[in-house]
């Protein structure tokens, strides 16, 4: 059994929706929040977003994204932020 390793330069950067990146802005409380989760949490909640296709799914869930990092609701299958 052959096993090799190949180096993959591509760019997996994920861009955080323009909303979204609009939306901590006007809210620094949550944005401070979201700076305090782990890299990890950060990563899903932007890649969640950046994924919706329609634009009414993006502010609905951008809403809830907010409401999360508020502490008020659930977001992406975690519970209520302490």
């Amino acid at each position: 059994m052959d096993i090799t390793v190949a180096f993959d330069p591509s760019d997996r950067t994920i861009v955080p929706h323009p909303q979204l990146v609009e939306a901590l802005a006007q809210n620094p409380k949550e944005k401070e929040v979201f700076d305090n989760l782990s890299p990890s949490t950060q990563k899903e909640i932007v890649r969640y977003i950046s994924r919706l296709k329609t634009e009414a799914s993006v502010e609905k869930n951008i809403t809830k994204a907010i409401e999360f990092l508020s502490g008020k609701g659930t977001f992406i299958g975690r519970q209520k932020l302490k």
